[in-house]
């Protein structure tokens, strides 16, 4: 990494992408909640934010938000503040903590490197919570941040009958996610990236953590296939943030292109200077962003398997 030099420098910007110290927020309104159980030999845990007045009678939309590297839950929900969205639109949103504080996106890290079955866990987990609450599972969505981020693209790869839609910021695909993704039903995708990560390259190539993306045209293009979405729709533009949709498809695939921003998240707070993490774009919300495109992306009748 030429422009920091120096791997204990990297693996300070992944600790800080995790764990960010963030002031803790105020003024919320609904409650939090834990889920804890045993997966594979591994003890599991989530924490679950349920919004203001709910009650257990109406099923809800459900967002799991995954982690950066070096993260856990608690330092996702303070970086996406999620729990202000689903305060507002009323939505359960649930911050998994990942082994190693990392997710296995066939990329790197240790839950990677330990073979953690992830995506088993997850399942599990969306078992869990349609015990304990009440879900509307024709609307369950999957979103992260980096390596939460590469890891919800896997999902929608290996998990598309339980998920609507997912949303990744600063996170591609790696490689190996891409030879082996093979969705059984459509999964619409929302992909958020800055033009100046440094730490996840727009472009593709080595990440900072010594993994390998596609580039996010590389993703967006696989995404495009996939869903057969042949069609560039609607186009929305706001400051430096571009968003073009495709459409035409099984499912609709959305990228937005942050221009000179970093490994970041939109409409967040700037968790390190900018000479190391880039600037962080203050035109839109992507936390907002992610919910409308999921709002407006629920399963829909005649979404079934084995169209791919």
């Amino acid at each position: 990494m030429r422009f920091l030099g120096g791997a204990v420098i990297i693996c300070l910007l992944y600790w800080v992408v995790g764990r960010v110290a963030a002031p803790e927020l105020h003024g919320q309104s609904g409650r939090d909640d834990t889920v804890k159980f045993e997966h594979g030999g591994l003890t599991r845990t989530a924490l679950v934010h349920l919004p203001a007045g709910y009650d257990g009678k109406k099923p809800l939309p459900l967002v799991l938000s995954f982690h950066g590297r070096h993260g856990q839950g608690k330092d996702q929900q303070k970086l996406s503040h999620f729990d202000e969205v689903s305060d507002k639109y009323r939505f359960l949103v649930v911050y998994p903590d990942g082994i190693g504080k990392s997710w296995n996106a066939l990329g790197v890290g240790e839950a990677e490197s330990r073979g953690v079955d992830d995506v088993g866990f997850v399942r599990v987990l969306l078992d869990r919570l349609a015990e304990r609450y009440a879900v509307d599972d024709s609307r369950i969505y999957a979103s992260g941040m980096s390596n939460g981020g590469f890891f919800s693209h896997r999902l929608g790869c290996e998990l598309s009958e339980r998920f609507a839609a997912i949303a990744s910021v600063e996170g591609q695909m790696s490689p190996e996610m891409a030879k082996m993704c093979n969705p059984k039903e459509p999964v619409a995708v929302l992909d958020i990236h800055g033009t100046a990560d440094r730490l996840v390259p727009y472009e593709g190539g080595k990440t900072a953590g010594g993994g390998v993306s596609l580039s996010v045209d590389e993703t967006v293009a696989l995404w495009r296939r996939l869903n057969r979405a042949t069609n560039e729709g609607e186009s929305m533009t706001k400051g430096q943030v571009v968003c073009r949709t495709y459409q035409g498809g099984t499912a609709p695939v959305r990228v937005c292109t942050v221009t000179g921003a970093g490994h970041t998240w939109p409409g967040g707070f700037q968790y390190l200077p900018r000479l190391l993490v880039g600037a962080t774009n203050r035109d839109v919300d992507a936390s907002e962003m992610i919910w409308q495109f999921f709002a407006e992306n629920p399963k829909r009748p005649g979404q079934t398997k084995g169209r791919y």
